[in-house]
């Protein structure tokens, strides 16, 4: 009876944990491509709108900001020199203070999301067809990978706010667009 029952060899047992160990290894690598790979796709959000050019944006940027909002635009001079073929690209920063103050005195990250602030908003012409995409940081993804206070006052405030911001602004753009060509000859 003794001679049936016998521990696996020393060998197999080495080829168990490596084999685990691999299983591991491939694991984390896959879960670290599949995270930066979704971080990739998603860390920056882009609106187009077909109908419009980045120059009408950067015309009614800055006037379209209504007072009672508590947002500021202001254009960013860039040093970078423009896309080839000449296409426009402006650069304007988004802020609120209330976000902005809320943000600096987070305790647990209060030094570093500074750097976020305030948000920029790029717009350009895309070059295969000429339309505006606005694109600017996914605040509520930043806000979701920082937690506490900066979850709420990014996903609750500030990207929704701004994507509101954003679309009364090509309304208005729109609407000024079409009374000019209705009192045009």
């Amino acid at each position: 009876m003794d001679q049936l029952i016998k521990p696996a060899p020393k060998r197999r047992r080495n080829h168990v944990l490596t084999a685990f160990f691999l299983g591991l290894a491939a694991g984390a690598a896959a879960m670290f491509c599949a995270g930066f790979l979704y971080l990739r796709h998603n860390l920056i959000v882009s609106r187009h709108f077909p109908d419009l050019t980045a120059d009408d944006f950067d015309d009614a940027f800055e006037n379209a900001m209504p007072e009672d909002s508590g947002w500021r635009a202001t254009r960013e001079a860039c040093a970078l020199p423009l896309p080839t073929g000449g296409r426009a690209v402006y650069n304007w920063k988004f802020c609120q203070r209330t976000y902005a103050r809320g943000l600096m005195d987070d305790p647990d990250h209060g030094l570093i999301l500074p750097a976020l602030l305030p948000c920029t908003i790029t717009i350009a012409d895309d070059p295969k067809d000429g339309h505006a995409v606005l694109s600017r940081l996914n605040t509520s993804l930043v806000g979701l990978i920082y937690g506490g206070d900066a979850r709420q006052i990014m996903r609750s405030n500030i990207a929704p706010e701004q994507d509101a911001l954003i679309s009364m602004i090509a309304d208005g753009i729109r609407k000024e667009k079409a009374q000019r060509k209705e009192t045009e000859p």
